[in-house]
């Protein structure tokens, strides 16, 4: 077993037992024998003082409190470095329930798969995938010219997208989504192929939030049938 993998090895013992101060304290004794001292004293520390930590991150107790995983799309492509990533810069990801893309382009099935199986991810609940509103393209539309006031403005948005539609089938025909209770797809100018991926898909079961609405084109019946298979007040 090399260093990697007996990092994660104790990262994926503590954040199984949240609760539990052993595998954090078994984990420092390890990171001090290795001259990571500050680490080390760190988990000690806060798991000595674990009650003045507030209780929504005192799971993530001897490491940064960060609330979520934020990871480009290229580093989702490479499985192996996003791993690598995690364990050496970003340890509390192991502990996190949120994951944002914030960078790139999500074409295909690898970094989907990456999202779902990569044991840095496997905690995560919430996935968010919305894009970036980057622009905004106004034309005036005059009603007379003899009052050029009395007039309307035409808006285009224009996005910068996260996911294709390929990448929305890969995830919501996965059954690792089933873990899955807040999916944020807005602005990634969806049509209504991803839109009837979701309604096919049999593993959104656990969803309590499903943001599509802003930012993609959906017409017809489709937003009918999302309203239909999961209710409105989950839909946005």
């Amino acid at each position: 077993m090399d260093d990697l993998d007996r990092r994660e090895a104790f990262l994926l013992a503590v954040f199984t037992a949240p609760t539990d101060d052993l595998p954090r304290l078994v984990y420092a004794d390890w990171l001090e024998e290795r001259g990571e001292t500050d680490a080390a004293h760190r988990l000690r520390r806060e798991c000595a003082h674990q009650d003045q930590i507030p209780e929504a991150v005192r799971h993530l107790r001897g490491f940064r409190h960060d609330a979520r995983i934020t990871a480009s799309a290229d580093l989702l492509a490479a499985p192996d470095e996003f791993r690598r990533v995690a364990l050496v810069e970003h340890p509390e990801w192991y502990g996190c329930d949120e994951l944002k893309v914030k960078g790139g382009l999500i074409a295909s099935s690898k970094p989907i798969s990456t999202i779902l199986n990569s044991p840095v991810s496997q905690r995560v609940t919430k996935l968010d995938l919305s894009g970036l509103v980057v622009s905004e393209v106004g034309q005036i539309e005059e009603f007379d010219a003899a009052e050029p006031d009395n007039g309307y403005r035409l808006v285009e948005f224009e996005y910068q997208a996260v996911v294709t539609l390929q990448a929305v089938e890969a995830l919501v025909g996965a059954r690792e989504c089933r873990r899955f209770t807040h999916l944020d797809l807005t602005n990634n100018d969806l049509d209504n192929d991803a839109a009837r991926a979701i309604v096919r898909s049999n593993f959104l079961t656990r969803v309590v939030s499903l943001r599509l609405f802003d930012g993609n084109e959906l017409r017809g019946k489709t937003w009918a049938q999302l309203q239909a298979k999961f209710g409105e007040a989950v839909l946005s």
